[in-house]
């Protein structure tokens, strides 16, 4: 299991970047699909936003401190991640926030996955 102590500095302080990008897209996309006119067929889109913003804020501070619970809030993140790029990806052809969210979320399952698999 990799902590804070054994993986490497750069890949952590990507992975806390990316998180912070993330949290920062799914909080505007979420705000953003409240005010679409449509809002009911977003309701998907807000409560997966939602989750993914504060699995990042979480998983930011497991990070900064090396918790031991990192690994796991990492991948935990990641599906959440995963699953709100996929929902927003629905959307991207019409919302460029979905869009700029679905990219955000991607790099950021990356980098987590990447941070959980270090050595």
């Amino acid at each position: 299991m990799a902590t804070a102590t054994t993986a490497t500095t750069a890949t952590l302080e990507a992975c806390i970047q990316d998180c912070l990008a993330c949290l920062r897209e799914c909080e505007i996309c979420a705000d953003m699909c409240l005010n679409n006119k449509n809002v009911s067929a977003m309701a998907e889109c807000i409560r997966l936003c939602r989750d993914c913003a504060d699995l990042c804020a979480l998983c930011v501070r497991f990070m900064m401190r090396g918790s031991s619970l990192m690994t796991e809030a990492c991948l935990a993140c990641a599906k959440a991640c995963e699953l709100c790029a996929q929902e927003c990806e629905k959307h991207a052809a019409s919302a460029a926030y979905c869009k700029s969210c679905a990219e955000s979320c991607r790099r950021c399952t990356k980098s987590l996955h990447e941070l959980a698999h270090a050595a």
